[in-house]
């Protein structure tokens, strides 16, 4: 009997390495499923192989600004991070970093905390990220957008690049403008005529408390009027050199959740991943016009 204890215990101690080996595998598995293959995780002998891989590219653009006392300096980061992510494993591409380091609004900048890059300056920056990413061989490249002030640099890098380079297709989206005014307003999850959107308002902060619910403090933070739409509905673009005595961000913030914001970033992803369904299906598309 002494005998057999000490043969199985030897057994045991022998199959250690395979089981924890093989539990290993398990965990890797586990992990390849939820999460997408990142660039810089991706080693050297790799590279050569990443464009023929992965048929897109997936840029994410954030920043880091001020939004409010109750919100994380890295929102727009934050989301638009966990938006990329789910898209990238939805489409099977490769996810690079998110640029964070941007250009914010002259109403935003001189809070303390904002850090804004100019938006000249911006613009060659997001060209040359662009040029390396296609350097690499790809040729359609996603770039996914969580910040306001990434639109005119963005739109002015892709429109060199894409003149510079044969066969590209780079593709500009802003995640909130899947969450429509009309969309918000049928949910009926706050009380703003603008369906909670504005910075730092309801909306945004219920999707930034979806992926980081302990950085949101909504006890530092009272509800404020909501931003007038000066417009009565179309799009506009304003910008002051200032804005004086607005505390840095918007709206009844009172009203915002994670589990709000779980379904809003929920709308968005599904309303992202139709459309790069559609662009990648249909290659013929000229572009915007």
């Amino acid at each position: 009997m002494e005998e057999l204890t000490r043969r199985s215990v030897l057994r045991t101690v022998l199959a250690l390495p395979a089981l924890v080996q093989s539990l290993r595998g398990q965990t890797t598995t586990q992990r390849n499923q939820e999460q997408p293959k990142r660039f810089e995780e991706v080693g050297g002998f790799e590279v050569s192989e990443l464009a023929s891989r992965y048929a897109l590219a997936i840029v994410p653009l954030g920043s880091l600004e001020f939004h409010g006392p109750h919100n994380p300096l890295g929102s727009d980061s934050i989301i638009i991070s966990g938006i990329a992510e789910r898209v990238a494993v939805r489409t099977n591409a490769l996810l690079f970093p998110t640029l964070s380091f941007t250009q914010c609004p002259a109403h935003t900048a001189h809070f303390r905390g904002t850090i804004s890059i100019r938006p000249e300056v911006m613009t060659m920056y997001f060209a040359d990220v662009l040029r390396n990413v296609l350097h690499l061989g790809f040729r359609r490249i996603f770039i996914l957008n969580g910040h306001d002030g990434n639109i005119g640099p963005g739109r002015g890098a892709i429109a060199q690049v894409a003149d510079e380079t044969n066969d590209s297709q780079l593709l500009f989206a802003s995640w909130w403008e899947f969450l429509s005014n009309e969309t918000m307003k049928s949910m009926g999850m706050f009380k703003q005529a603008n369906g909670g959107h504005g910075h730092g308002g309801p909306l945004e902060t219920s999707a930034v408390a979806s992926f980081r619910p302990d950085l949101i403090h909504l006890e530092k933070a009272r509800d404020l009027p909501e931003p007038p739409d000066l417009s009565g509905g179309s799009p506009y673009f304003l910008q002051k050199s200032a804005a004086k005595d607005w505390p840095g961000y918007s709206g009844h913030v009172s009203e915002a959740s994670a589990e709000k914001g779980r379904k809003l970033v929920s709308i968005s992803e599904d309303g992202i991943m139709k459309l790069v369904e559609n662009w990648l299906a249909h290659g013929e598309v000229p572009g915007s016009w």
